[in-house]
């Protein structure tokens, strides 16, 4: 009994599959049972020649456990129906094949072997009817190859699918990361100017800066050249003074007028005296002060500079990223 979809009948009518040879192995069935023992042993032994099947079986399970397999398929072939759950149970057991990666050609290369047995079994069992029995066999086999090769092709296309999904979460990963990259590019552009034009102008200003304190510190030495030369006058004023009270002692009634006179004389020049040390503390303090500032200024310009270095590093960093994501853009657009 034949009982399927017109899709399948139209592939069943192709290979001239049809209710006669369905029949024709029903009716044998004894037949396949009696030699079904001879079958799988005969099966099995082919297959232990073939280091690479075997290895295969050894991953995932035992011969014994197969042998029973192959004696439910080798009889089934005898159970008159072919229907919708026949077709799906053979892809099934196709796909489990192709998971667990047997190849294909050793796949459809066993319905070689088994279609060798039968014939040398059934010409022995049924000497006058083996031929017609084969031949309906053999479309048997012929249709189970066209679903193995239909099992193997949607595995295929799941591992398709399966790359195309992953190829998909790839370019979705990388168009993040490209505007991730992009974002970040904007904002580290923008502070690699602003940083290296801050530090620019920083160690403009403290070089500026520098160069004031250098003029200061001249003025500074100006007056204390100008305080010496005061104290030098202070010091010839004081003499002058002295030298008119000594002459005006001299004098007499005569000099008392210029006694006054060297007197006021003596105390301007003690008052400048006294002026010159508090302007010469003023400028020690001054030029102290002076020499730390210097020192700080020397700091703020060398961090400055090293500042401005660093901000041409993060501007030539800021250029190799906007390479990178200009080459997974190009990667992008490429896929």
């Amino acid at each position: 009994m034949i009982k399927i979809s017109p899709k399948r009948q139209a592939q069943l009518n192709y290979i001239k599959l049809t209710e006669q040879d369905v029949e024709i192995l029903a009716q044998h069935r004894p037949v396949f049972e009696k030699v079904v023992e001879e079958v799988v042993t005969r099966f099995y032994a082919n297959i232990a020649t073939e280091p690479k099947l075997m290895e295969i079986i050894g991953k995932f399970t035992t011969i014994e456990r197969l042998k029973e397999t192959q004696r439910e398929y080798w009889l089934s072939l005898a159970d008159g129906k072919i229907d919708d759950e026949y077709l799906e149970r053979r892809v099934a057991i196709g796909l489990v094949h192709s998971r667990v990666g047997l190849p294909v050609e050793y796949y459809l290369g066993s319905y070689m072997t088994y279609l060798d047995i039968a014939t040398d079994l059934l010409r022995q069992a049924v000497p006058d009817q083996w031929t017609k029995v084969i031949f309906s066999l053999s479309k048997m086999f012929n249709l189970d190859s066209q679903l193995v090769l239909e099992a193997y092709e949607m595995k295929e296309k799941e591992k398709l699918k399966d790359l195309a999904d992953e190829k998909d979460h790839v370019l979705q990963a990388v168009t993040e990361v490209v505007q991730q990259l992009t974002g970040m590019i904007a904002e580290l552009n923008e502070s690699a100017g602003q940083i290296a034009t801050t530090a620019q102008v920083t160690a403009d200003s403290q070089e500026t800066a520098h160069a004031l304190m250098d003029e200061l510190h001249e003025d500074v030495k100006q007056i204390e050249s100008m305080g010496a030369l005061i104290k030098a006058i202070s010091d010839q004023t004081h003499l002058l003074g002295l030298n008119a009270a000594i002459e005006a002692a001299h004098a007499g009634d005569m000099g008392r007028g210029f006694a006054v006179v060297a007197g006021e004389v003596r105390k301007l020049a003690a008052h400048s005296r006294e002026a010159l040390e508090q302007i010469q503390d003023k400028v020690a303090g001054i030029m102290k002060r002076l020499s730390s500032v210097r020192e700080e200024t020397e700091k703020t310009t060398v961090h400055a500079r090293e500042q401005a270095s660093s901000s041409q590093e993060l501007a030539s960093f800021v250029s190799m990223i906007e390479k990178l994501t200009q080459d997974l853009a190009e990667i992008q657009k490429r896929s």
